[in-house]
């Protein structure tokens, strides 16, 4: 069993409050994982940092919190990588944004990343798996080792409304905490066992598991290490998805649409892979 962990960072209590817990927890279980932080510490955005961002930014705190969040994922042997800049707008906007949208806000989470941690981002998420064919084909344009956009179940190229791009998809392949907790017939008691159980089907490079740093980092820190418990249990092993680029054949590495799909537990609806382009 091959679990990597994807944990979003997109408010600046998760990057203050859970960032730390959770790096804390990965330290005593010896695991690493794939960081991705939303960066607009201005206060200025209405969704990232909200009234308390908006305070602590005029000191110059909300910048510096933000940006010893980055270093102490650096120095653990994290990856890091960007989110976005503002992670609420990029949520309500992205999939029907325009290529000037979108550039702007990439331009602007790339240009904060790197003032905060001395160098520019090779790997993105986007936030709430939302997406448009401007951002498949900016990430290719700007050399990404890989980006993790969508769900799905194993790594490919993506294609949406004729842009293909040469940049690496790793979906998300498992469902997150909250839609669990969201689903009638699972909740929070059962949600470790649903969990475990999706993640023991078996797929080409493993489950991709998307924590976020607001939930499993602090209002369900429990949860996660109980799933860390589950998953290293029986020769599980935990990773970043780096190492699961590292391991794709580029050459052979499929095609594929991207489409809309219904997840449970969400209302919108999420990018998500879709049927194999035949080249």
């Amino acid at each position: 069993m091959r679990i990597a962990l994807k944990i979003d960072v997109s408010t600046l209590n998760a990057a203050t409050v859970g960032v730390p817990r959770l790096l804390k927890l990965f330290e005593e279980y010896q695991v690493t994982a794939s960081f991705f932080f939303a960066v607009d510490f201005s206060g200025k955005g209405k969704g990232l940092l909200g009234k308390a961002a908006s305070l602590l930014a005029k000191s110059g705190k909300a910048e510096m919190s933000l940006r010893e969040s980055l270093l102490a994922v650096a120095d653990a042997g994290h990856e890091i990588g960007l989110q976005s800049n503002d992670a609420s707008a990029w949520c309500k906007q992205a999939a029907f944004a325009d290529a000037d949208w979108t550039s702007h806000q990439l331009a602007l989470g790339m240009e904060n990343f790197e003032e905060l941690l001395g160098h520019a981002p090779n790997r993105f998420a986007a936030p709430c798996w939302q997406v448009n064919a401007h951002l498949f084909s900016m990430e290719e344009r700007l050399e990404f080792r890989y980006a993790s956009d969508v769900r799905g179940k194993y790594p490919f190229f993506p294609s949406l409304h004729n842009v293909v791009s040469n940049c690496p998809q790793i979906p998300t392949t498992l469902p997150t905490l909250s839609e669990l907790m969201l689903q009638p017939e699972i909740g929070l008691e059962q949600a470790h066992e649903f969990l475990y159980a999706e993640s023991r089907r078996v797929l080409p490079s493993g489950h991709v598991y998307s924590a976020s740093a607001d939930q499993e980092g602090i209002a369900h820190l429990e949860f996660m290490e109980k799933m860390l418990i589950m998953w290293k249990g029986q020769e599980g092993s935990l990773r970043t998805l780096g190492e699961i680029r590292r391991e794709l054949d580029l050459e052979k590495l499929p095609v594929h649409q991207v489409g809309w799909a219904e997840v449970p537990g969400r209302r919108e609806h999420l990018a998500s892979q879709s049927l194999k382009v035949e080249t």
